[in-house]
Formats: C-alpha cells, structure tokens, sequence
C-alpha cells in the first residue's frame, strides 16, 4: 500500500460486497406464501392463502398462472409453475 493511499484512509484489501437479501429458491417462496395451507386446494386458493400470508407479488402473480384443478401438495404447485429445485 502506498502512503497515498494510507493516507487517504483506503484500505489494500477492500471488501467484496455481500448481498442484501440471499437469492431465495421459487420453492422456498412456495414454502413460505404456503405455510399453513390444507391441501388439495385450487389454483384460485391457492393465491388466496399466499396473500393472507403476505407473500411478494411475484408469488402471487405465479400463482395466478396456475391451471384449473386441484393441487394435492406444494409440491405438486411448484410442479406445475416449471421449479425443477423441489
């Protein structure tokens, strides 16, 4: 390190930025704007339950996607929106 840069008040090493928030998987998302939900449920309460639960927007706008029918499971919900992480 030079003196000018000492001087300065900059550091050899400046650190890396960490993140914020951590990248959150779709599945865990399910999780969480699920949590409490008795299954088999349909698509349109599906997005009831994840506004009860205040879930992003995002999630919920997913969930507005789904196809009619019933969904037995998060599973089976994360499934049918293309998540291959469950």
């Amino acid at each position: 390190m030079t003196r000018e840069r000492l001087g300065l008040g900059l550091r050899e090493v400046e650190p890396s930025p960490v993140p914020l928030t951590p990248a959150v998987s779709l599945a865990h998302s399910l999780q969480q704007a699920l949590r409490g939900a008795v299954y088999p449920l349909t698509a349109e309460q599906l997005v009831w339950v994840a506004r009860e639960n205040e879930a992003p927007s995002h999630v919920v706008s997913l969930l507005g996607t789904l196809p009619r029918g019933r969904f037995p499971s998060v599973d089976t919900v994360a499934l049918a929106l293309g998540d291959a992480s469950t």
